[in-house]
């Protein structure tokens, strides 16, 4: 005990020692330094004003005025009450330490800052031993990388992580982040965020129950159920696991996820093993779209399969890869590469590239037939409307009586065909040029007349509906 002026003194019935000028006090490992205090030997408490220091190890304390129960081993300090540990600095009007556990809080208002990072609360507890600090109530930090505002913050001052809890949002450059819970470590630039997490960055939005982002390189992971909006493409993709890239703007979703396409008055429903979403090139807004293996697409008024997909949003068509087919109710369309242009939001032209074939059911044993190098067919309100078919085209037609009894079957050759369909079904062909043609009685027809060649029904591979797309994602 030190001071430069004692004395004994009786206040309200009590005996007090009071000390003033360079006052210097210790208990245990605790030290404290004021400009004038009182001691109450029979309470054991000490009682200080002004330029009030308080140290344990590498704890400092200081405030106007400070009261300290020394069986307790408890302090009060009030009055522009400061608290730092190493560079970590706490800010309040009135703030309690627990010596003997080394634990500090405040309950009507302070701050902390750490480096360039300030967190501000209603109230807080800081545990010395262990480096964490607990926010709760109004919590906001602001940091030259973020803002964030949550009900309850564990922050550690040693590493830097922050663990959010309640109703948190995060501010970014470019981005806005809504959860409950999660973590960021300031100093990896990492954060993991836990269920109903969304992620907002126009026109992108992501909503997911886990997700795991590195910061430093624009890099993200979902794993869970999600979903991704693009309000400017009109797209969604649902899925279980999915990697992006700088800021929602490139998306991966892998374990077969589904992707809805809006149009006019319909929606496009397809899904793949892989799904992915990127810029055309830098600062390009453009996307193009690629799914891989195992496509297929579902509208109410056409179907499709293929191996692999590429739609590029800048002439929005759909290009199908490796033994690609269509439907149009029951009008199968196949060939090497199938393009589909979409205008308006709504189905504009279908493009069949090299080996294009078309069949048509007329019965449960027949199909009518028609085969060309390339095939173009044009839509009206999303239905077909007619079809060209160019170079060495063929046809097969099985034709009726009046009885709708069949009596044969007619085989054409002709330069160009052009088809025109009503209520779905191949209303009337018109050939191009004078066909060759030949007709056969049905009791003349070998095996093989009925038939084109490379003919394949794969009425097997069509979707039925928009829940059996659905039923393929996990």
């Amino acid at each position: 005990m030190n001071a430069d002026y004692l004395k004994m003194a009786d206040e309200n019935g009590k005996k007090v020692t009071k000390l003033v000028g360079n006052v210097a006090l210790k208990q245990d490992e605790i030290l404290m330094w004021c400009d004038s205090a009182n001691l109450d030997k029979e309470t054991n408490t000490v009682d200080a004003w002004g330029r009030v220091h308080i140290q344990q190890d590498t704890i400092n304390a200081y405030s106007k005025t400070l009261h300290h129960d020394g069986n307790q081993k408890f302090s009060k300090l009030t009055g522009n009450a400061v608290l730092t540990d190493g560079n970590m600095k706490l800010f309040t009007d009135e703030l309690f330490y627990d010596v003997k556990n080394k634990v500090s809080y405040y309950l009507t208002g302070g701050r902390v800052y750490k480096d360039s990072t300030i967190i501000v609360s209603k109230k807080g507890y800081y545990y010395s031993k262990v480096k964490d600090v607990y926010f709760n109530d109004s919590v906001v930090i602001t940091d030259p990388k973020y803002n964030l505002t949550s009900d309850t913050l564990k922050y550690n001052v040693e590493n830097k992580v922050s663990t959010f809890f309640g109703n948190t949002i995060i501010v970014n450059k470019d981005s806005r982040i809504y959860c409950n819970n999660g973590w960021y470590d300031s100093k990896r630039d990492i954060s993991s965020f836990g269920k109903k997490t969304m992620v907002v960055n126009p026109p992108q939005c992501l909503l997911a129950d886990s997700l795991y982002y590195e910061r430093f390189r624009g890099f993200g992971k979902v794993m869970g159920p999600f979903q991704w909006i693009d309000s400017s493409m009109a797209v969604e993709i649902f899925g279980k696991y999915a990697e992006y890239y700088d800021s929602l703007s490139n998306i991966m979703a892998t374990n077969h996820p589904l992707m809805i396409y809006k149009m006019d008055k319909d929606s496009l429903f397809l899904n793949a093993d892989t799904l992915k979403c990127k810029d055309k090139s830098v600062n390009d807004t453009i996307k193009n779209f690629y799914a891989y293996h195992k496509v297929r697409m579902f509208m109410r008024d056409m179907q499709g399969v293929c191996d692999s997909l590429f739609h590029s949003f800048e002439d929005s068509s759909f290009r199908m890869y490796y033994q690609p087919v269509m439907w149009s109710d029951n009008i199968q369309m196949s060939g090497d590469t199938i393009f589909l242009r979409i205008k308006d939001r709504k189905a504009d032209k279908l493009s069949i590239y090299k080996a294009g074939f078309i069949i048509s059911p007329s019965g449960k044993k027949y199909y009518d037939q028609i085969k060309g190098i390339d095939i173009f067919g044009y839509f009206v309100d999303n239905e077909l409307h007619h079809m060209d078919v160019k170079e060495n085209s063929e046809s097969l037609y099985f034709g009726k009586d009046d009885a709708g009894k069949y009596i044969g079957n007619n085989k054409a050759l002709a330069k160009d065909i052009t088809l025109y369909f009503k209520d779905k079904k191949i209303d009337r062909i018109v050939f191009i040029d004078k066909p060759e043609a030949v007709f056969t009685p049905m009791k003349m027809l070998n095996a093989e007349q009925f038939k084109l060649k490379d003919f394949k029904w794969q009425i097997d591979r069509k979707p039925k509906s928009r829940e059996d797309l659905m039923d393929k994602t996990p």
